[in-house]
């Protein structure tokens, strides 16, 4: 082979691993980004409960699963860890959300006290509260009893109804707790966001769209469900 063959042939060479390389790259993000992203489930029970006036609307769920052996351990071992939970609220056959909602669950081990300390935001609230098992923990983070999810403005009473919702353990974005803090706080009559509020949209697409921002992350949707006729105390968070 000529000098000059054997140089095109060197090019030829080097632009066929530089184009190997790129795709290899390519698939690898792409292989990476699908494992990142949350996996759907089954649709799973819930219970949708009007007050005794008919005027809000809560919704009680577990989401245990959200919580694997690997989160276990690490709680198990004292490191800090976060849990935030968030819903959309549909009517029946309705394709947008009408109201959502959120709770968010800081734990840390306490190692002079021996015990859990777990402190909840909710729609109706803040609470810090102490507990000395596992068990304690998830009874208070991998679940929600009694939420606020909606008020008559939004669901008129007989309407049935489905939540889709989302775990996040470990948000790595700082920015996504301060928006779901501000979401919490701003001034309203109730802690739910609906149509008309002015950061309904902001979160709505916060609430739906974050792909890849958290250690675990799950997706879940209810069955459509009937609410019932409540009246019984609020949760305790």
């Amino acid at each position: 082979m000529s000098r000059t063959g054997a140089t095109r042939f060197a090019r030829f060479v080097r632009f066929v691993l530089g184009a190997l390389s790129v795709l290899s790259a390519i698939v690898t993000t792409r292989n990476a980004a699908a494992q990142a992203a949350p996996e759907p489930t089954p649709p799973r029970a819930a219970i949708f409960e009007w007050d005794q006036a008919k005027k809000e609307l809560f919704v009680s769920l577990a989401f245990r699963d959200g919580v694997d052996e690997e989160i276990q351990r690490k709680l198990s071992r004292g490191l800090p860890t976060t849990i935030v939970f968030t819903g959309t609220l549909f009517r029946r056959g309705g394709k947008a959300p009408v109201s959502t909602t959120v709770q968010t669950c800081k734990i840390t081990w306490h190692v002079w006290d021996e015990a859990y300390r777990v402190e909840v935001t909710r729609p109706d609230g803040n609470r810090a509260r102490w507990t000395t098992t596992l068990e304690g923990v998830l009874r208070r983070c991998a679940e929600v009893t009694r939420l606020l999810v909606a008020t008559s403005r939004e669901v008129p009473f007989g309407t049935p109804v489905f939540l889709r919702g989302r775990v996040d353990v470990n948000p790595v974005s700082p920015e996504i707790l301060e928006k779901i803090k501000l979401w919490v706080s701003r001034p309203a009559r109730t802690g739910t966001a609906a149509p008309g509020d002015a950061l309904f949209s902001t979160f709505t697409g916060l609430f739906m769209q974050r792909v890849g921002e958290a250690e675990r992350i799950i997706e879940l949707v209810t069955f459509e469900l009937m609410p019932v006729l409540g009246g019984a105390p609020k949760g305790e968070i």
